[in-house]
């Protein structure tokens, strides 16, 4: 798995202009709707005053042929047009002073600035993001596990998490999300898993997870190696014997045994595929 913010942004503008106006830098930490940046909106400025000016003109001349209408003057028609001409000026004239906030990219939440790809005199351009807004204190783990054992696993389940970084140390989180729809592809679920705010694990950092789905005291295991189609090899008394097993949980390097060898038994770890049941071996000793 790895290890990313729960929440975290990437800041792109929705529309295309020079950046004007650079607020925050890396490491920074802003408040929600804080500003980041401003983009050159002359122009845009220009079109909203003219459409403001507009809808001022367009409400006068309005108002004008309502008192002349209620006096008997101008006909309902030209009423209804000059109304509604009125509206349309101010409507447009919103709109304009609205788009004027697309020049302003501001944090949409609070958070940390943990990158910034903006300075002034560059052009920002629509869906390139900027600058990257994440929440330091919301950690998890997004991890792929195999669709053989998703059935096993349930929100809460526990997480025992290592890292190469933190040798010899075990951090400990719990499974939150389980993504109701597969990679059919790759045969895989994503599963999030959530982590204390002090883990102390970084963002970014590839870990090892392994999802605790039961507990089992005195549990026999032996190299999952050693098992072949159900069945064992033992030494006994220098002879190789075969032994029918019932396994339970299967991991990389460890296989649980049920029954049909019991701890301390010898087992043949790698056996040749020639071996015959009976027949004579030597243990080598480990050099």
């Amino acid at each position: 798995g790895v290890v990313d913010y729960v929440r975290q942004a990437h800041v792109a503008p929705i529309v295309t202009a020079p950046i004007r106006r650079v607020d925050v830098s890396e490491g920074d930490w802003v408040k929600a709707g804080q500003a980041l940046a401003q983009l050159d909106d002359g122009p845009a400025q220009g079109t909203a005053l003219q459409l403001a000016a507009q809808a001022s003109q367009a409400r006068i001349a309005a108002g004008r042929v309502r008192r002349l209408f209620n006096a008997g003057f101008a006909a309902k028609a030209a009423d209804d047009d000059a109304q509604a001409q009125a509206r349309a000026a101010t409507a447009a004239a919103d709109s304009a002073a609205a788009r004027l906030r697309d020049y302003a990219l501001t944090a949409p939440f609070a958070g940390q600035v943990l990158r910034r790809e903006a300075e002034p005199g560059d052009l920002g351009t629509v869906g390139t993001a900027l600058f990257v807004i994440a929440d330091p204190s919301t950690l998890r783990i997004t991890a792929d596990v195999d669709e053989r054992d998703i059935a096993r696993l349930k929100p809460g389940v526990q997480a025992l998490i290592r890292s190469d970084a933190f040798p010899g140390r075990a951090f400990e989180g719990r499974v939150s999300r389980i993504t109701p729809a597969g990679d059919a592809k790759g045969r895989v679920f994503r599963v999030r898993i959530a982590l204390p705010a002090d883990s102390g694990l970084p963002p970014g950092m590839t870990v090892e997870t392994n999802l605790v789905t039961d507990r089992r005291s005195n549990a026999v295991l032996a190299q999952s190696s050693a098992v072949r189609d159900g069945m064992i090899w033992t030494v006994r008394d220098g002879r190789a014997r075969r032994a029918p097993v019932q396994i339970g949980a299967v991991g990389g390097d460890l296989t649980e045994i049920r029954s049909g060898v019991a701890a301390g038994d010898v087992v043949i770890a790698k056996p040749p595929a020639d071996l015959r049941d009976g027949q004579r071996v030597r243990i080598a000793k480990r050099s």
